[in-house]
């Protein structure tokens, strides 16, 4: 059974559609705490990565950030033993929303502890491990239908993986840029 890891800020319809189109595949799902919570309330079955992981620590900041999940990302059919030495399973795919820092950075009233609360490390982390690890790395709902579409034949083709992966690595780009572009925008005001 393929293993899907959702991690979305965004509680939505969308992330209910991806949830019952990989578990319709056949796919199992595990989640961050609070998209666990959201799609077994919507009926969709999936595990909380605190089964793999521990519990979530420094008030819900560390999550994701593990060496276990980031293996499972990255690990290549070179690494299979080792894999169940430690005991991990591989995870073919990432569906990763991140918090929303851009929208709070325009925000002129937002504060600097504001912005600071809204930048994500785990989802960018995420990401980038799974691009690198050419897994299936969704980072936009934008993405479902022409996933739906390789879902359905199951092709999964280099280029396609590619796609998703430079996705992947814009979004990530695009949204560390807005953070460095805040924080800088702060030192030319002093």
């Amino acid at each position: 059974m393929k293993t899907a890891l959702l991690a979305s800020f965004e509680k939505d319809a969308a992330l209910v559609r991806l949830g019952k189109m990989l578990t319709g595949a056949g796919w199992s799902l595990l989640g961050s705490a609070g998209t666990a919570t959201y799609l077994k309330e919507n009926g969709i079955e999936c595990r909380d990565v605190a089964e793999i992981v521990g519990k979530p620590i420094l008030g819900h900041r560390v999550v994701t950030l593990s060496r276990e999940l980031h293996a499972a990302l990255l690990s290549t059919p070179d690494d299979e033993s080792e894999m169940k030495q430690l005991g991990i399973e591989p995870i073919g795919l990432v569906y990763a929303t991140l918090y929303p820092l851009e929208k709070t950075i325009a925000d002129p009233s937002s504060s600097p502890q504001e912005v600071i609360d809204k930048t994500d490390i785990g989802g960018p982390a995420l990401l980038r491990s799974a691009a690198k690890g050419r897994r299936i790395v969704l980072s936009s709902p934008q993405q479902f239908d022409e996933f739906e579409q390789h879902l359905a034949s199951g092709t999964f083709d280099e280029r396609y993986l590619t796609k998703l992966a430079a996705a992947a690595e814009r979004r990530v780009a695009d949204y560390v840029g807005a953070s460095a572009g805040y924080w800088e925008s702060k030192i030319s005001k002093q």
